[in-house]
């Protein structure tokens, strides 16, 4: 198993690690900082590793490589295997995480639509009178992840009208807020999510695959 041998009745290797003490457990026989529930170290050598290898793949392939050309500048990359596997599946997990961000976003959209505004609305305010929230003169109740939109018609991402009332409009999803604030945070909404459509589309996510495609074809993988 990579670079040593594993008992798994006792589960501790049986070599010491080798890269000694830099794997940061004062135990060189322990698997993963013994706690294998939650990590794993398939190589036999540092899981710490692995988790940094798989992050820098997430990040390199979020920002289209920026973060390896910081990391270069700074003199640090050796420390990040690009040819590990962790960092390849953190480069195709990034990607598959935006693929389920942009068909998530569609898929709720069409649910809020296909169901229509007048009636998750009027369901929306019956469900609210059911729970005891009121918004007394000067205030609103405000929807954090929008049933649909904006004030002014603009839709959200990640509408919630379309699923079942106890959802879009259940305390997790309620503040009260007066006017003022309430035009705040709609307007906070919309800039988040205009960065996230500029970010994420199939455009950019179609660019960032071909790019991961690219840098791997450069660095066959080692393991």
């Amino acid at each position: 198993m990579g670079a040593r041998a594993y008992d798994p009745r006792t589960a501790r290797w049986l070599q010491r690690d080798p890269i000694d003490a830099a794997s940061g457990d004062p135990n060189l026989y322990r698997y993963c900082g013994n706690d294998p529930i939650n990590h794993a170290d398939p190589s036999g050598l540092d899981w710490l590793d692995t988790m940094a290898n798989f992050w820098a793949g997430v990040g390199d392939s979020l920002t289209f490589g920026a973060t390896d050309w910081i990391r270069e500048q700074l003199g640090v990359n050796d420390v990040v295997d690009k040819q590990s596997l962790a960092y390849r599946a953190g480069e195709y997990t990034e990607v598959a995480a935006e693929i389920a961000l942009t068909g998530g976003s569609k898929v709720l959209t069409r649910m809020a639509v296909r169901k229509g505004a007048e009636a998750f609305r009027k369901e929306a305010k019956r469900f609210v009178r059911s729970l005891g929230v009121k918004a007394p003169k000067g205030y609103a109740v405000h929807h954090v992840n929008p049933l649909l939109g904006h004030p002014g018609g603009s839709r959200t991402l990640f509408p919630t009208g379309g699923l079942p009332e106890w959802l879009h409009s259940g305390r997790w999803n309620l503040q009260v807020l007066d006017n003022e604030a309430h035009k705040r945070a709609h307007r906070r909404l919309r800039r988040m999510e205009n960065a996230l459509r500029t970010n994420t589309n199939r455009y950019t996510i179609t660019a960032r695959f071909l790019n991961n495609l690219r840098r791997d074809l450069e660095q066959p993988c080692e393991e």
